[in-house]
């Protein structure tokens, strides 16, 4: 069985569909697992397309301290939801992420560290705030500017051939990324989960080498790629289970305690 290169000090943990379950919500062994980790003074960091706002409660619940990540790296903050760093998309940016999202017939909804804005009410709205995401503002395109500190631009948009089309529209201005199976985002260019864990890791003085990461979506790929270990969940994508140097059981079947246990409490 392949073990991390060095012990591990930081946990990285993706949330939807990795440490949360299919009711966006923490199994018990999993919040055992992760306690246990805390306890033995092996940091441990939240890392999400969300908001810190639907962030911070599991946080909270984990009894975890230091830093977490949000919107995909967009933006790192303390317990209290204070931002340490921001990456976020300038005013043509944004512009450009709305115009190519509108030009093909979606209506974008708009994350920023200032909140969740919507061009109008949708079940995939309401799938949003049901999940722990803050009521959302509403925006048109004469105040689309007006939104303080947008981070991404996203899309309800199945995944498919598609999303190749689009990143091509945007990229190298903006950075394309898939998030979920309904989920498609523009981005700054360079910003990541693996990017803002990469900065983590330098504030806290320490290497890759003793970093393990956990995810299962397309946008944890750079995450994992950051990490000396990489576990890739059960239920993840396809690509990722062949770049992760391992595979843990999915979210449902308690994976993240899995591995926690297998390669952080054993070591």
């Amino acid at each position: 069985m392949r073990r991390p290169p060095q012990p591990v000090r930081l946990v990285a943990l993706d949330l939807d569909g990795t440490t949360l379950n299919q009711d966006h919500d923490l199994n018990p062994a999993t919040i055992e697992a992760i306690r246990a980790v805390s306890a033995r003074g092996v940091r441990v960091v939240l890392v999400s397309g969300r908001l810190p706002h639907s962030i911070l409660p599991f946080a909270r619940r984990l009894g975890l301290g230091g830093i977490h990540i949000g919107l995909n790296g967009g933006v790192s903050f303390d317990l209290n939801g204070m931002p340490r760093h921001k990456h976020l998309l300038d005013q043509t940016q944004l512009r450009l992420a709305y115009d190519v999202f509108r030009s093909e017939g979606w209506a974008p909804l708009v994350f920023a560290t200032s909140g969740l804005w919507v061009p109008g009410t949708t079940a995939e709205v309401k799938f949003l705030v049901d999940a722990g995401e803050p009521e959302p503002r509403h925006y048109d395109t004469e105040t689309l500017g007006t939104i303080e500190d947008p981070a991404k631009v996203v899309a309800v948009l199945p995944a498919g051939p598609r999303d190749r089309v689009l990143a091509a529209r945007v990229e190298p201005r903006l950075h394309a990324v898939r998030s979920g199976p309904i989920f498609f985002e523009f981005m700054p260019p360079g910003v990541t989960k693996g990017a803002a864990l990469r900065e983590y890791v330098a504030d806290l003085g320490l290497t890759k080498e003793e970093v393990m990461a956990i995810g299962d979506s397309e946008n944890d790929a750079s995450l994992l790629e950051a990490a000396g270990f990489s576990v890739a969940m059960g239920n993840a994508v396809d690509e990722l289970k062949e770049r992760a140097h391992a595979v843990t059981e999915t979210n449902h079947k308690d994976g993240v305690a899995v591995a926690l246990e297998r390669w952080v409490l054993r070591q």
